[in-house]
């Protein structure tokens, strides 16, 4: 196929360059053969002109009848040669046209006669102007042709081309408009063409693969997540008796709190897990008319206490946003940034909330990243040490973003500054 389709292309570019190749060459084999046909006119007519002179035995004074004879014929000229020799030759020439204004081409022939043993020089000239408008329209006519002839070509192989990669392109389609988490496996058509046909397995083995990875995968995690909770709440409630144990050691306490403390965290990890299996099983469906500002409210009355702690004063500058969303995802969006503000921020710094033009901007004093703002959304990925961070709070956010069609950006400038647009 790729083979037929360079040769389609090459046969094309040849069939251009000899096309145009054509104009000019057939435009100058035109002219040289009508030049030939005017000079062989010429020629006969300059022949006849002499056997006539030849014959005419009454003429008395031959220059008069010469001279006459040279002003009252316009392509007839023989005057004197006055010792000058002028070889047997053909020219083109242009003489002005009085009644035309312009000038106009002329085919001459000149050559030295001799009449009645005197030297002549004999010119006969014969207009070009015909001959030029029938090489024009040849040429128009032509060149009309051959633009049809290179349309038609075009045009021809675009359809075929067209034609013969629709099935690529329909595959090509396919993928792009193809997501993993959402799709079934691509079944392309049947072309009947055996490298598309193959092409076409390939991507549609490639693809049930995947997906079936990608399934398996998320069950995993859905499986995990739910099997994780039983046991975790049956630790974390041993964990709350052998505290209110009388025989209790301040030894043993120390190590139950480390342990309760990695049970909590353990628990917060697998809830996000199973968030995120839920975001991306589109468990969150239900959409309803959220006031933004009432949410954020909310949620920043219950989050002071937190703040509080740290001394780290939040301000808060709202206008009136509604957004058509779930009102679950968004505040758990709401909730894991200003979270992340407040855990990322020094001790006695501030947290600005502001909601401007279908915009949430959230921002905190917190000192520069150390690493990389790309792997910033990137699940398990996190810069603190504290093992209250999970890692997951951020890929959260990013992925809420994805799915509500929200636009997330961040940027450090004096702070830290977190930009949701609605």
């Amino acid at each position: 196929m790729r083979l037929l389709q360079l040769s389609l292309r090459s046969l094309l570019l040849y069939a251009l360059v000899l096309v145009i190749l054509s104009i000019p060459v057939s435009f100058f084999s035109i002219s040289e053969i009508l030049n030939e046909e005017t000079d062989e006119t010429l020629d006969l007519q300059s022949s006849q002109f002499l056997s006539h002179l030849g014959n005419f035995t009454y003429l008395d004074d031959l220059e008069t009848d010469l001279e006459v004879l040279d002003h009252l014929s316009n392509n007839i000229h023989i005057y004197p040669s006055k010792g000058r020799h002028v070889p047997r030759h053909f020219e083109t020439i242009s003489v002005f046209d009085s009644a035309e204004q312009e000038y106009r081409p002329f085919r001459q022939i000149s050559s030295s006669v001799t009449i009645k043993g005197k030297p002549y020089i004999l010119s006969i000239r014969m207009s070009l102007v015909d001959n030029d408008r029938l090489v024009l329209a040849i040429s128009l006519v032509q060149t009309l042709l051959i633009v049809l002839l290179v349309a038609g070509l075009l045009f021809i192989n675009r359809s075929l081309s067209r034609k013969i990669w629709k099935p690529f392109y329909s595959t090509i389609n396919q993928l792009k408009a193809y997501e993993l988490d959402k799709n079934k496996a691509i079944e392309p058509e049947v072309t009947h063409i055996v490298e598309f046909d193959d092409l076409n397995k390939t991507v549609s083995a490639l693809t049930d693969r995947n997906r079936k990875v990608f399934l398996q995968q998320k069950e995993f995690i859905e499986n995990a997540s739910h099997e994780l909770q039983t046991p975790l709440a049956i630790f974390q409630g041993k964990l709350d008796l052998l505290m209110q144990s009388p025989t209790l050691s301040e030894a043993d306490a120390g190590i139950i709190m480390e342990l309760e403390a990695a049970s909590r965290r353990m628990s917060r990890l697998n809830k996000n897990l199973l968030l995120l299996s839920k975001i991306d099983n589109e468990q969150f469906l239900e959409k309803e008319e959220v006031e933004v500002g009432v949410v954020l409210g909310e949620l920043l009355v219950n989050l002071q206490p937190v703040a509080q702690l740290d001394h780290i004063e939040i301000t808060y500058h709202a206008h009136a946003l509604n957004v058509h969303c779930s009102k679950p995802l968004l505040e758990i969006l709401l909730t894991n940034l200003i979270h992340n503000a407040i855990r990322h921020n020094t001790a006695g710094g501030k947290v600005d909330v502001t909601i401007e033009e279908r915009a949430l901007c959230i921002s905190n004093s917190g000192p520069p990243l150390q690493m990389s703002t790309e792997k910033m959304f990137e699940r398990f990925s996190k810069e603190t040490a504290n093992a209250q961070s999970t890692g997951l709070g951020l890929a959260i956010v990013k992925k809420i973003c994805d799915t509500c069609h929200f636009e997330l950006t961040y940027r450090y400038d004096y702070g830290h500054h977190f930009v949701v647009r609605f």
